[in-house]
C-alpha cells in the first residue's frame, strides 16, 4: 500500500510529538505553527477507535495547543476531512491577525498553501 501519511512518518525530523496512537507533524504550507495530527497506524475512520485512542487524541491535541500558543495565533481551526488521503488525520490550522477568517482561510491553508515570503 502506498500512503503519503504513512510514508511521512518515516521522516522523523517533521514529527514534533507522538504518543501511543497519534503523531503531530509539521505541515509544509508556509504557515507557522500549522500541524497535522495523524493516527500512527493506517486507520481510515473514527469508527472503531478505542477509548484509549480517543484519550490519547485528547492528549495529543492538548500538546498541539501548547505548541501553537508559542506562535500567538488569534485562532486555531481543527479540520478533519480525510477524503483525498484515507488515513485518519486532522489539520490544526492557526489563523493570525489580518488573515482571512473561517472557510476562506481553511481553503487556502489546506489547498495551495500560503505564498513563500520574498
Amino acid at each position: 500500500m502506498n500512503c503519503p501519511i504513512c510514508d511521512a512518518h518515516k521522516n522523523e525530523t517533521q514529527i514534533v510529538y507522538q504518543n501511543e496512537n497519534w503523531v503531530l507533524r509539521k505541515a509544509d504550507q508556509n504557515l507557522e505553527g500549522y500541524l497535522y495530527m495523524e493516527h500512527r497506524n493506517h486507520v481510515d475512520s473514527w469508527f472503531g477507535l478505542s477509548l484509549s485512542e480517543f484519550e490519547n487524541y485528547g492528549r495529543a491535541l492538548h500538546k498541539a495547543t501548547e505548541i501553537l500558543k508559542e506562535y500567538n495565533p488569534e485562532k486555531m481551526y481543527i479540520v478533519a476531512i480525510a477524503e483525498r488521503v484515507p488515513h485518519l488525520h486532522v489539520h490544526l490550522i492557526p489563523r493570525y491577525e489580518n488573515q482571512d477568517k473561517g472557510l476562506d482561510h481553511i481553503a487556502k491553508a489546506t489547498g495551495p498553501g500560503f505564498p513563500k515570503p520574498m
